[in-house]
């Protein structure tokens, strides 16, 4: 598979943390936005921050981003829907990364929402049947990715039903600076990653800190 990563809401916090992380690890990424001349910006912003060691980092509209390879979503809950139906003719044989983590807020703090399809990232599978959909990186800060003084030391939990997009994405996890690619297990466990988010996001309120996943006594070399 070509070596090019598009990251569809880019120009976010959690999208502009994976594009520095990925282009630093010596892949080429390509930033979507709603607004293309956003986008540009953005991975301008980037590329000179990364300096002339990483690879390139480039700038495009979400549909245009949605012929990459691989087509990372790391967009809002809220944004997911119009955001597929923008990239609907162009990523359909993708394999698609969900970042996205459906949850809401109450009095009592964060909660994950129920999905009529189990999860965020069953949901995009129902929409993209001919698609690769794995869930991943929904457990690692936006902040922390950002941080790049730092490595990431998290482990980043995907899961799929297609064994070789999920082991794809493990690679590309253990590429990151202090990262581990785990295999998680299938597609239907999507739904306890992105419930973790709620939980890791009342920890780090409670804590003030960006606390991620690690899991102890596990080899995957």
């Amino acid at each position: 598979m070509e070596e090019r990563i598009g990251i569809i809401g880019g120009t976010g916090p959690m999208g502009r943390g994976l594009a520095a992380r990925f282009a630093r690890a010596g892949v080429e990424v390509q930033i979507g936005s709603r607004d293309a001349a956003r986008g540009e910006a953005t991975a301008g912003e980037l590329a000179s921050r990364l300096g002339d060691g990483a690879a390139p980092v480039t700038g495009a509209s979400n549909a245009e981003v949605g012929r990459c390879p691989i087509v990372v979503l790391a967009v809002p809950f809220d944004s997911l829907e119009p955001t597929l139906d923008m990239i609907e003719g162009s990523a359909a044989e993708a394999l698609i990364v969900s970042t996205v983590n459906p949850l809401a807020f109450d009095a009592a703090g964060p909660h994950p929402l129920l999905l009529e399809a189990g999860s965020a990232a069953e949901e995009v599978a129902r929409r993209f049947p001919s698609a690769r959909v794995v869930a991943a990186f929904n457990t690692v800060a936006g902040p922390v990715l950002n941080d790049l003084e730092h490595p990431v030391d998290d482990d980043v939990l995907v899961a799929g039903d297609d064994a070789d997009a999920v082991e794809t994405v493990v690679a590309l996890a253990d590429r990151i600076e202090g990262a581990r690619g785990v295999a998680a297990g299938k597609l239907r466990l999507a739904v306890v990653l992105e419930s973790l988010t709620p939980v890791l996001i009342s920890v780090n309120s409670r804590y003030r800190t960006h606390a991620g996943v690690r899991l102890s006594r596990l080899t995957t070399s």
